[in-house]
């Protein structure tokens, strides 16, 4: 007992970092939402003198709950898809109680609390005592931040082109939310979340589930059609509608104007198959970087070709959401990233598609974010741009293979398929030989193999 003691006095030590920065994290938002709410409502008051500082608190007050919901939210569907990018490769049911992959205990509640049951634990299981990859708070932060920046900013119409004022016009306002408006965050969230999946088990080297895939499809292009908003821009190039003036959807310049159905319908096709028809097509030309032996005629069922098949899925979920237009702009942003990415050492063990697929979702959050500004510039690739615009970004594009040119074909990250078919997982066999070695099971690598939800 004495010796059980006294270990367990030592990882309480250990874990005494962990749960002071989870202390410090918390107390840190709260007075940071203390300073936004009073130091953006005396700057509008000195901007407006006609306003009271008192006034504006509330409203100020208000954006933070927002933000917070949307962060929890998005924090909450982070933990899940760590279950789902770790699960759906090996072909294993999403449900279920979350466990431990190492001694099979079941979490506690406690234990699930996105990023800070983590920091609670000091990263180790509360049972067998083994490490938990770092990954799983990372994960949960960027996810939980990128729906709290789209979600917030949309919910006040903020960055929605076509879709009415935002309710900045009105300092002392507060959004005005109507069921379509939900529905169509609701809409960019899967779609988000879906790209989160879709990059995360690509990053592992995993090539994309079927399962997967089959959401993503049934989501996105079901969802257009039973939202009709869902499209926010056409598909063609239209120069007589500001997307910066207040109105309701859709504007008069698009031929959706006037309630006809089937007019509507077959605006709907023309835009799911022009963003699709991009997304082969931008494959096709980055597959120069990523699987420059894909054939998907000499070699239907090649590791080349199931690369090139999973960036056309991967491109095509920004594609559907923004359009063939903006999709350019996504994708320069993504390789931006990827490049970025291929110069950190926790992504150097990746290959390129890998850190181009985790690069889309973000992309997408920033295309999201900054949408109606974008295509009121009318420089970045839209539906308003000039020809000029469109030519630069096409051609930015095509240039890509030419400066993201690592070929991570020729090695297989850990979790790629072997020559059966199945999912390799090394880390339990990596696990007993540090235990034997009396090495520390610390050492391992991140993204080896996580089961916390």
């Amino acid at each position: 007992m004495c010796g059980h003691a006294k270990g367990h006095a030592i990882l309480s030590r250990r874990r005494s970092p962990y749960r002071i920065l989870a202390v410090c994290l918390l107390i840190g938002y709260l007075l940071a939402s203390m300073v936004y709410v009073w130091a953006f409502a005396i700057m509008v008051a000195r901007l407006h003198p006609h306003f009271r500082v008192v006034d504006l608190l509330a409203p100020r007050a208000n954006d933070v709950v927002i933000f917070t919901f949307f962060l929890v939210v998005g924090a909450s569907v982070g933990s899940f898809l760590n279950v789902v990018v770790w699960r759906l490769p090996q072909r294993l049911n999403v449900n279920g109680h979350s466990f431990c992959p190492r001694c099979r205990n079941q979490l506690r509640a406690r234990d699930n609390v996105p990023i800070f049951g983590w920091l609670w634990l000091s990263g180790r299981c509360r049972d067998c005592r083994l490490p938990i990859s770092s990954r799983y708070p990372i994960v949960e932060t960027l996810v939980g931040i990128t729906f709290a920046l789209v979600g917030a900013t949309e919910l006040t119409r903020w960055s929605l082109p076509y879709l009415g004022d935002s309710v900045r016009t009105n300092w002392l306002s507060t959004p005005y939310v109507d069921a379509d408006l939900l529905t169509l965050i609701f809409y960019h969230l899967v779609a988000l979340a879906t790209g989160w999946a879709a990059g995360l088990i690509r990053f592992d080297g995993n090539t994309l589930p079927p399962r997967l895939t089959l959401f993503a499809a049934v989501t996105l292009i079901g969802g257009m059609f039973a939202l009709p908003q869902a499209m926010v821009v056409p598909w063609q190039l239209v120069g007589d509608s500001n997307p910066s003036e207040g109105g309701f959807w859709p504007p008069s310049g698009w031929p959706t104007h006037g309630g006809d159905w089937s007019v509507t319908l077959v605006q709907i096709g023309m835009r799911l198959l022009t963003s699709l028809v991009a997304a082969g097509f931008f494959a096709r030309v980055l597959a120069k970087s990523f699987c420059p032996m894909a054939d998907m005629k000499m070699d239907p069922l090649g590791s080349s070709t199931r690369r090139l098949i999973d960036l056309m899925i991967l491109i095509a979920v920004p594609a559907i959401v923004v359009g063939w237009q903006a999709v350019m702009g996504v994708i320069l942003i993504a390789a931006i990233f990827a490049k970025i990415l291929e110069m950190c050492a926790f992504a150097q063990s990746r290959d390129s598609l890998g850190r181009f697929a985790v690069s889309l979702p973000v992309a997408m959050s920033v295309q999201l974010l900054l949408w109606r500004g974008l295509v009121a510039s009318h420089l970045w690739p839209s539906e308003q741009a000039s020809q000029v615009g469109l030519i630069v970004s096409f051609f930015g594009v095509l240039t890509i293979p030419l400066w993201l040119d690592e070929n991570g074909e020729s090695r297989a990250p850990m979790g790629d398929e072997d020559e059966n078919g199945g999912i390799s997982d090394h880390f339990d066999e990596d696990v007993r030989e540090a235990q034997a070695s009396g090495n520390d099971p610390n050492a391992l690598q991140q993204g080896d193999s996580f089961e916390l939800n």
